[in-house]
């Protein structure tokens, strides 16, 4: 564990999750390594001028290392088959006096300059989602001294990541909330469904890389019992979506205080790729509608604009609420250092 700690530059076993969609604010992620764990950049869809504008605030904020989150698939996509999803989508549009959708989607991929930004500003650790890294890419990083952390939800995927070159693997059980690192998502249609304990010990003793522990973790007694496990370290995404440092918007933070252990599903409306989020209207009605969802990134992209005036005009009931299974204990709002503290009090101090 100390090992692992020690070459991310670690004080405590704790990463924050690097969740895309503007969740990780220069202010949190800098705030989370000030506090001695690793926080991360969720870049999965920004573009490299936005990345290296938040790595820069970061830098003006912390002498701490910090990560960078990428999509390990390219993104570049484009399609005109979209007429019946868009045209359902409309109606949410007309109700929120937005325009209307486009005949066709386009969607830009960023990853090889996000990576040139990674290089020049010399970011010490890159996590991936949804696959492995091309040997080029990983060549490159690993020739800059890079970190690699890959994340895994299956021992499968997990030896892809070991024989690549990764350093570390994330062992991310199906509590996780919002889109899980499943590799392969036509095998498995709602993401792999292994819960995070049986993962770890079956990564523990097949794998040969440290492992973190990710899904459904939010308190100290879940940290204590996975790092008594054999985890070097676990990584949390929900808890800190109620930072108040996060970029997680008025509404949405409403939806995960309220909401119960048993609120979540996992769902493709959003982005048509399986992740777990908080039940509302836009999933209950998409997902009933019987009109084929678009492959991600089309869908999500289909749906940005819906999703963005939803939280302009704070309705939760038509945002992607992403949220893990332990979203039930969370009550409120609370500093990143704060959160951070409270997960590696020792037992007496509880």
């Amino acid at each position: 564990m100390n090992t692992l700690m020690d070459k991310l530059g670690m004080d405590v076993p704790i990463i924050q999750a690097g969740m895309a969609g503007g969740i990780t604010t220069p202010e949190m992620v800098a705030s989370v390594a000030n506090a001695g764990a690793l926080g991360t950049i969720g870049a999965g869809y920004m573009s490299d001028t936005a990345l290296k504008g938040d790595v820069q605030t970061i830098k003006q904020l912390t002498d701490k290392p910090f990560a960078v989150n990428l999509f390990a698939v390219n993104l570049e996509a484009f399609s005109d088959d979209i007429q019946p999803m868009q045209q359902f989508l409309n109606r949410y549009r007309d109700e929120l006096k937005i325009d209307v959708g486009g005949d066709s989607v386009k969607v830009h991929d960023y990853l090889q300059e996000k990576v040139n930004v990674i290089l020049e500003e010399n970011i010490p650790i890159v996590s991936t989602a949804f696959g492995v890294l091309s040997y080029m890419l990983i060549d490159r990083l690993k020739a800059n001294d890079v970190t690699l952390i890959g994340m895994a939800t299956n021992l499968d995927e997990a030896r892809q990541l070991e024989d690549a070159g990764y350093d570390a693997i994330v062992a991310q059980g199906t509590e996780a909330g919002g889109h899980r690192g499943t590799f392969n998502v036509d095998k498995y249609p709602n993401g792999c469904q292994t819960g995070l304990h049986v993962l770890v010990q079956e990564l523990l003793n097949h794998i040969r890389l440290p492992v973190i522990a990710a899904g459904g973790i939010h308190m100290n007694l879940q940290v204590e019992t996975l790092l008594n496990m054999g985890v070097a370290a676990v990584q949390l995404g929900t808890r800190f979506l109620v930072a108040k440092e996060a970029g997680t918007n008025t509404a949405y933070r409403r939806a995960l205080i309220k909401a119960g252990t048993n609120d979540t599903t996992i769902t493709k409306v959003f982005s048509g790729r399986p992740a777990r989020a908080i039940r509302n209207r836009f999933i209950e009605e998409v997902g009933g509608s019987g009109v084929a969802l678009q492959p991600f990134p089309i869908q999500n992209q289909m749906t940005k604009d819906i999703r963005s005036a939803g939280k302009e005009f704070a309705a939760s009931e038509i945002q992607s609420l992403w949220a893990g299974q332990g979203v039930g204990a969370i009550k409120k709002e609370e500093s990143a250092a704060e959160i951070v503290q409270s997960l590696v009090q020792t037992a007496g101090n509880r």
